[in-house]
Formats: structure tokens, C-alpha cells, sequence
């Protein structure tokens, strides 16, 4: 589903400042998101460079997040906590992005299953591509009735 107006992702992901590194949402998909940060020097880890690309591996995560928030909102739920497990392929071809350009992230699902996934994640900055597989984790939350079992035993 395209966005026909900028759509905030605080409204999906569990993030507040500073450590919010996506604007917009652009598009969802089944399998897949896309958002946009515009790059400031009030973004964590900005110096007077711009961001560094070592952030991006986060822009990624950030945009997986995207993703699992609106598939939750679907469903009614509120965005959730999830984890980074590690990356694969990542090659940085810069070292710096620039102030004052976009950024375009998207995340697409390779694999999900019972809270793990992986997902190939790309982000376009002018005439470079940046593309890692990231391996992410979502608890399931237990309910109150397993948790005192648990307990219990």
C-alpha cells in the first residue's frame, strides 16, 4: 500500500527521541516496508560531517520495526519491542551521510517465523546503495494464564 501523505513512523515503531532514525513511512507491503529520514545534525550520532553509514545498520532495524508495527496495528496491537540479532553483508561505500539529504530505507521479509526473521534491507542516498540482511527477533508475549504456570513450576 502506497502513502499518499507523509505518514509519521512514531505511529509504528516503539522509538521516542533521539532515538527515532526514520521520518515517514513511504509504503507497506505484505512483505515489506519503506521510510525516508531526512539526514539533520539534531539525529544521535550526527557530527559536523553528517550521520555515519555505521548508523545505518539502526535505519534498518528502525524500518523492520516499521514493518512489524504495522502488521500489529492491523491486528489492533500497539508497537512492540524487538531485537537486532546480527547482520550479514553489510559494506558501507561511504562514510558519511549527508546533511540535509534523504535517505530512502526499505526492509523486505526474506523469512518469519514464531518472532524470528531475517530481512533484506537497502538504503538508497543519492547514487549509492547500501544492503544488508538483518536477523531480528519479537517475543511473544506470554499470557497472564502461561505466566503464572511458569511461576508456579
Amino acid at each position: 500500500m502506497t502513502i499518499n501523505t507523509k505518514v509519521s513512523a512514531t505511529d509504528f515503531i516503539p522509538h521516542e527521541k533521539p532515538m527515532i532514525f526514520i521520518d515517514h513511512v513511504l509504503e507497506f507491503g505484505d512483505d515489506f516496508a519503506v521510510a525516508e529520514l531526512l539526514i539533520t545534525p539534531e539525529l544521535m550520532f550526527c557530527d559536523v560531517q553528517g550521520l555515519p553509514t555505521w548508523a545505518s545498520i539502526e535505519l534498518m532495524a528502525q524500518t523492520i520495526s516499521l514493518y512489524a508495527g504495522s502488521k500489529g496495528q492491523q491486528l489492533g496491537h500497539t508497537p512492540k519491542i524487538g531485537f537486532l540479532l546480527g547482520t550479514r553483508k553489510l559494506h558501507l561505500p561511504i562514510a558519511y551521510f549527508e546533511c540535509g539529504k534523504t535517505v530512502k530505507i526499505t526492509a523486505r521479509r526474506q523469512y518469519l517465523h514464531e518472532g524470528l526473521g531475517q530481512f533484506c534491507c537497502e538504503i538508497q542516498y543519492e547514487d549509492h546503495t547500501i544492503q544488508a540482511m538483518l536477523s531480528v527477533y519479537e517475543p511473544v508475549e506470554l499470557s497472564e494464564s502461561k505466566r503464572v504456570n511458569i511461576e508456579n513450576n
